[in-house]
């Protein structure tokens, strides 16, 4: 006798035509038998035929609603066929019959998490597996993906603690690496990803950046090459590409790439960030500042700071003008020169900055008022983000104001540190080896234990200007005062008593070379845009001199440059 548990019967011995003849001849005679319509969908998919599959499981889903391993299977096709929105739905449908069934779950997070739905997703996968690497696999991923790198980091970790094999494990770490600026962990992680899936090409793409990121630019660009070489127009990958290039000091080349990257996504605040530096780094500021403006994108800093209407050139006589401090402390240092210019132009000027730096703004000519950036922004005419100024100014390369000194030190302050450093029979230097940890080239710009050793044991009496004591400059004789260095106010005239300022690229030596001290900058192999390139000089500062990296994270030359200087 034909019936389903015959035609069944048949699928499961091997005799697939014999089960979907058998099947056909049901469903002429029972359209609506949902039985035959599920044992008919297991037929196409069997076959691979899965739109037929996903059609038999609609129909026999509508015949039977309630039925949930109907449901069930109907939402693992419709996920095969990509049809995640559907699939979510199918497994919400199918939770209501089997609450808290961890396999829908799990089907439900992945289809939410095609979907771009992160946050929903992460809350299918919660309630699912403990004790599977990969339910904490696609956890780390979701979380990367919601920017909370430590928890995709702790979620990778336990992944891999359950199955070190897992591949997407290792991925998901090399990139919560990368997210933390960790460049040599986010290299071994991507490593043992590919160790495990050698042929998986979105590996090698990720790791290229963080090849670059310690130096190995040749293998970055294999990296990246292989990548583009499956996928020639790839955007993400095309921006990896000119990345590295950057990375590596090709600027031409970097240039070129960040261009055709631009050439198919236009818009792309991050590629058309890397041309402006490029170009600043060049010395083009006719091209490079109008790119400039990006960065309020790039960086999130886009919420105006009053009503006031931007101010883009328009005469300033009798007018009062807002400028903001919007980046670092050595952007507003270096920056902060072209307010006497808009004071020229008839312009009263209020400069909103953070409170560390208001007692020493005050003494920067041609401003009228300094108020807390945590204070309310005062009324006035116009408004702009100080950094802006060079566009609004038409700054070029060849004709920056450096009227050395712009910054000055309270008189009273210089002789109290006078008094405390006391006489010295050698030259005094201030030294500065690291930054903020948050800065984007930290990697790259502070000195590590070793390095700073290397640095204080120069011919010369050295004085920290950090803000906080370290212990390896306390065992190498380094006079440190962090805890007496409340704000700039404060540091400003302990650099006035220094013969020489010694400092990688921070704030620290903006501070000092607006103040007109000697300084030698300590720069990275890959410099910021403001140094220029392959110069020693800088048009920002005539009492600097640049001591660059000849080669990655080669300090040691660096080093040597800075004790020859000290000699002369």
């Amino acid at each position: 006798m034909k019936s389903v548990v015959a035609a069944f019967s048949l699928f499961q011995s091997g005799d697939i035509a014999g089960a979907e003849a058998m099947l056909t001849e049901l469903l002429e005679r029972a359209p609506e038998d949902a039985d035959a319509l599920h044992c008919m969908a297991g037929v196409c998919h069997h076959k691979g035929d899965l739109v037929g599959a996903a059609r038999y499981f609609d129909r026999a889903h509508e015949a039977s609603p309630y039925d949930a391993e109907i449901a069930f299977n109907r939402a693992v096709v419709l996920s095969a066929l990509g049809r995640h929105a559907e699939c979510a739905e199918a497994c919400g449908g199918f939770l209501k019959l089997r609450p808290g069934d961890p396999e829908a779950l799990l089907l439900q997070g992945v289809s939410l998490a095609a979907l771009g739905q992160h946050e929903a997703a992460l809350a299918a996968l919660d309630q699912t597996y403990e004790h599977r690497a990969d339910v904490h696999a696609r956890r780390a991923g979701l979380l990367l993906h919601l920017g909370r790198t430590e928890e995709a980091l702790t979620a990778a970790a336990r992944a891999t603690g359950i199955d070190p094999r897992n591949a997407d494990a290792h991925y998901h770490r090399g990139q919560a690496f990368g997210a933390l600026e960790l460049w040599p962990e986010a290299v071994e992680a991507f490593d043992a990803a590919l160790a495990l899936n050698p042929k998986q090409i979105a590996i090698r793409a990720a790791r290229a950046p963080a090849l670059a990121n310690v130096g190995r630019f040749e293998e970055a660009l294999a990296d990246i090459d292989a990548a583009l070489a499956r996928a020639p127009n790839h955007v993400e990958n095309l921006s990896r590409r000119a990345y590295v290039l950057g990375a590596a000091n090709r600027h031409d080349e970097a240039l070129a790439a960040y261009e055709r990257v631009l050439a198919l996504s236009p818009n792309d605040p991050a590629a058309l960030y890397a041309k402006c530096d490029l170009l600043l780094s060049a010395g083009d500021f006719e091209n490079g500042l109008p790119l400039y403006e990006v960065r309020h994108h790039q960086h999130g800093r886009i919420t105006p700071m009053s009503s006031a209407p931007p101010w883009q050139g328009q005469s300033l006589e009798g007018k009062s003008i807002l400028v903001q401090g919007e980046q670092g402390f050595g952007d507003l240092f270096q920056f902060c020169r072209f307010i006497p210019e808009l004071a020229a132009r008839g312009a009263k000027v209020i400069l909103q900055e953070r409170a560390p730096t208001l007692a020493l703004l005050r003494s920067l000519e041609g401003v009228a008022e300094v108020v807390a950036a945590s204070e309310p922004a005062p009324v006035a005419d116009f408004q702009i983000p100080l950094a802006s100024l060079m566009l609004a100014l038409g700054v070029r390369v060849d004709a920056i104001p450096a009227p050395i000194p712009y910054l000055h030190a309270e008189p009273a302050r210089v002789e109290r540190w006078r008094q405390t450093l006391g006489p010295s029979q050698r030259r005094r230097a201030g030294v500065v080896w690291s930054g903020i940890t948050r800065h984007a080239m930290q990697k790259w710009r502070s000195l590590d234990a070793a390095a700073l050793a290397h640095l204080v044991q120069a011919d010369a009496d050295m004085i920290s200007l950090q803000m906080e004591n370290n212990a390896t400059a306390e065992r190498h004789g380094v006079r440190q005062f962090g805890a007496e260095i409340a704000d700039f106010a404060e540091l400003a005239p302990l650099i006035e008593n220094l013969d020489v300022v010694v400092s990688i690229d921070t704030g620290v030596a903006h501070l000092a070379g607006a103040l007109g001290k000697p300084v030698l900058l300590m720069a990275p192999f890959r410099a910021d845009w403001r140094w220029l390139r392959d110069r020693a000089d800088t048009p920002w500062y005539p009492n600097m001199r640049i001591l660059r990296q000849p080669r990655f994270g080669d300090w040691r030359s660096v080093i040597a440059d800075v004790h020859a200087a000290l000699q002369e």
